[in-house]
Parts: structure tokens; C-alpha cells; sequence
């Protein structure tokens, strides 16, 4: 794992627990907690057209700067029984586990298929991450 604000510097990460059907993964990061930045679930419901923004590092190298991308919500489906926020952020590859935020830069979901070559972006929904944690 990189660090945001020192990223020629990595550091190992533990994982807690995954999930393969909901395609998540808890980790623990090998750092000290006020190193990192901590984002919240949005509370609110989340609706088609509602504006958002993909974080991720596609294509990462040391040095790269985190890519944002803006756009809206346009659907939200079941996905073999994953809710999901379909999406027009036109994300690139590799912005998979990044956050998707709402207006307020709260987490409405986490980044998980789309780029250029696919005609649309998905997220699994902040209620699925959420769920599988009070499993």
C-alpha cells in the first residue's frame, strides 16, 4: 500500500477478512492511524443523477498523484445480488477499491469494474460494505 501524501513510500497491509462474492477485502494498514485520512459512509440515499467523485490510482507508480474523477450516478442495479451504483465517471483501469463519493465527499460506494473500454462504471454500494461488516 502507498501512502496518499508520501507515495514513494509503501507499507504492508494485512488482511482482515474477504469477501469474494461482494469482491471486498478488509485491510490493515502497518502504520500509524494519524498517518491516514479517514473517509465516512454516507448516510443518505443515494438516487440516480445525483453527482459523483471516482478516487483511485490507475496504473500506479511511485510518485503518481490520486486521479479524480467526476460524474453521476445513473442507475443503481443488482448485480448477481450485489447492490451497485452504476455510474458516468468514466474511470480508467485499476481505480478498482478506490471510494465513490457523494456531493459531500462521503463514501456511496467502492469502485469496482468500468475504464475505457467498458461503456459503463460500477461501484458495489456502501450498503453492501456495510452489511458484510455486521456479518
Amino acid at each position: 500500500m502507498y501512502h496518499p501524501s508520501k507515495s514513494s513510500n509503501s507499507f504492508k497491509v494485512k488482511v482482515i477478512k474477504r469477501h469474494e462474492h461482494r469482491d471486498l477485502a478488509l485491510l490493515e494498514p502497518h502504520f500509524l492511524r494519524p498517518n491516514i485520512f479517514e473517509l465516512v459512509g454516507s448516510g443518505q440515499i443515494i438516487v440516480e443523477d445525483a453527482p459523483t467523485i471516482a478516487l483511485g490510482y490507475p496504473g500506479y507508480g511511485p510518485g503518481d498523484k490520486l486521479n479524480i474523477r467526476s460524474g453521476t450516478v445513473s442507475s443503481l442495479p443488482m448485480k448477481s445480488g450485489v447492490q451497485t451504483d452504476r455510474g458516468h465517471a468514466k474511470n480508467r483501469s485499476g481505480m478498482s477499491g478506490g471510494p465513490l463519493l457523494d456531493a459531500h465527499q462521503n463514501v456511496i460506494g467502492i469502485n469496482h469494474k468500468g475504464g475505457p473500454d467498458m461503456a459503463r462504471d460500477f461501484a458495489v454500494h456502501i450498503n453492501e460494505l456495510t452489511a458484510w461488516l455486521a456479518e
